[in-house]
């Protein structure tokens, strides 16, 4: 993590609790003793030193930091999943189903296989549907429309 080092480490442990996704008023009072402050005093607190820029300048620089590292395990993470579908499919003494289902989901993933219907709707007019489905019933029942 970095960290500028000129903020003290109770500042440090707040821009980590904040960067993590608590609020201001929850960070400070994770980050410094609260047991003899009002609320009042904590919300104040927790506003002021949220607004000193080398505090924001650390919450900012561990949110990104964060956000880099969740972008690496999710990708290390489906990495692994793909190679395990590939060992999966490859291995002769897995059961033909086991295979088959990891070849689907591999060919899902990838794009091969194509989940959505086409549907055509064709403009006509009350009278020609009405028409259309006489010529069908017709057709079906051997009556003449």
């Amino acid at each position: 993590m970095k960290i500028r080092p000129t903020i003290t480490p109770k500042q440090t442990a707040f821009a980590s609790f904040v960067a993590s996704g608590d609020n201001n008023t929850e960070a400070y009072r994770k980050a410094y003793d609260t047991s003899k402050m009002s609320e009042q005093v904590i919300r104040n607190s927790a506003f002021k030193l949220s607004k000193n820029e080398k505090v924001k300048a650390a919450i900012k620089s561990l949110k990104k930091d964060t956000q880099k590292e969740r972008r690496a395990h999710r990708k290390l993470t489906g990495d692994w999943i793909i190679e395990q579908l590939q060992d999966e499919a490859a291995n002769d003494r897995n059961p033909a189903a086991s295979r088959i289902r990891a070849l689907e989901l591999l060919g899902k993933k990838m794009g091969f296989f194509e989940d959505s219907t086409l549907v055509t709707v064709k403009s006509q007019s009350p009278e020609e549907i009405e028409k259309e489905l006489m010529e069908k019933l017709g057709a079906i029942l051997s009556i003449e429309a």
